[in-house]
């Protein structure tokens, strides 16, 4: 019994995750998908914050027109 219970985990997690893969990739895969004129980016400040003893990068999202 304990060898079923494995198989059938092992076959739910594997269809999980190749439906959880491929959903995304087929949306975006579509031939009258129309590319946006404009995207948002993440760029570094020339800034760093402090937060308990820690230096980090602040970024901002900026929109790129191209």
């Amino acid at each position: 019994m304990d060898k079923m219970k494995k198989l059938a985990f092992a076959v739910l997690a594997a269809g999980a995750m190749s439906g959880c893969a491929s959903t995304r990739t087929a949306e975006l895969a579509g031939v009258d998908a129309v590319p946006a004129p404009d995207r948002q980016v993440i760029r570094p400040l020339q800034s760093y914050g402090t937060m308990g003893g820690y230096r980090y990068r602040r970024f901002a999202v900026v929109t790129v027109t191209s």
